[in-house]
């Protein structure tokens, strides 16, 4: 069960040097987004059940979202349609090299995902399930989450937005931060500060992303490293901190043992291409890719 955003990402990839204050040339295109929608579609190009809990405007946009996603085995029977409200939209102005310039996002339908929305679906699946929350719904819808709190992963989504997971944080299953989030959750500056900080605050593990240096892994057996898996030229790399959580959940509900390596392999595979989400993605091309 995936629980947050379900967006379109526009991208423009800009062809030169960003020159600040006039018009810069780019190739713009748009795909599906958001980090519940970006988990909830390569979860399901890796075979495993999944759905999502979120909300769309009662526009064009929204119903092209659910349908795109229902076309490619994603359950969104929890996906509620907001009257009043636009479909959410993340703009993002990416390097020549594919790293992020500067992102603008237009979310404020995501206060309508609160406890009407997410309680019920708590309520209907409970702990016959994995659940994934980011920190786009509302204080109420991600309160509803407590309850499933030892089968819950969290992605803090973004500095900003970080905090919104601190109640969640006791007895969580696993947090997936990058360097930054995971100094707004704790305020240390320090990576392996930071992350044993949350585990003092009650989860049970702590991933911390860090791009080309892997990932730090906090757990009651100590702090470790790890290298990221290999990769081709990387094209893009919003969406591959989304692809490490869902190599990470596809592990789990495989019972595979390794998931930490399965993310890896999963976000190596999601920087090479364009798409937030690899459309040739499946669990051979992972397999090939996971990390020695």
């Amino acid at each position: 069960m995936c629980v947050g955003a379900l967006h379109w990402d526009v991208k423009a990839r800009l062809t030169g040097q960003m020159i600040p204050g006039t018009s810069n040339p780019a190739v713009v295109s748009r795909t599906p987004g958001g980090v519940a929608g970006n988990i909830a579609r390569t979860l399901a190009r890796l075979g495993v059940p999944v759905s999502i809990v979120s909300v769309v405007g009662e526009d064009e946009s929204g119903l092209g979202l659910v349908t795109r996603l229902a076309r490619e085995g994603v359950n969104v029977d929890h996906v509620v349609t907001v009257s009043g409200a636009p479909t959410a939209t993340y703009t993002a102005v990416l390097n020549g090299d594919g790293s992020l310039a500067v992102g603008v996002a237009d979310m404020a339908i995501y206060e309508r995902l609160d406890a009407n929305v997410v309680d019920p679906v708590v309520k209907l699946y409970g702990t016959g399930a994995l659940w994934c929350a980011d920190a786009n719904p509302a204080t109420g819808g991600l309160a509803s989450l407590a309850a499933v709190a030892e089968l819950l992963m969290l992605d803090p989504v973004s500095v900003a937005k970080a905090p919104r997971l601190l109640p969640l944080l006791p007895g969580a299953a696993a947090i997936f931060p990058d360097a930054a989030e995971a100094t707004a959750l704790t305020g240390f500056v320090d990576t392996e500060e930071a992350a044993t900080s949350l585990l003092r605050n009650g989860v049970e593990r702590v991933v911390v992303t860090l791009g080309e240096q892997g990932v730090l892994i906090a757990d009651p057996a100590g702090i470790v490293r790890r290298a990221p898996a290999s990769h081709g030229p990387i094209a893009d790399v919003t969406g591959a901190g989304d692809a490490m959580v869902a190599g990470y959940l596809a592990a789990l509900a495989r019972n595979e043992q390794d998931p930490v390596g399965w993310g890896l392999a999963a976000a190596s595979l999601a920087v090479e291409t364009l798409e937030t989400v690899p459309l040739d993605l499946d669990v051979s091309r992972l397999l090939a890719r996971l990390p020695r």
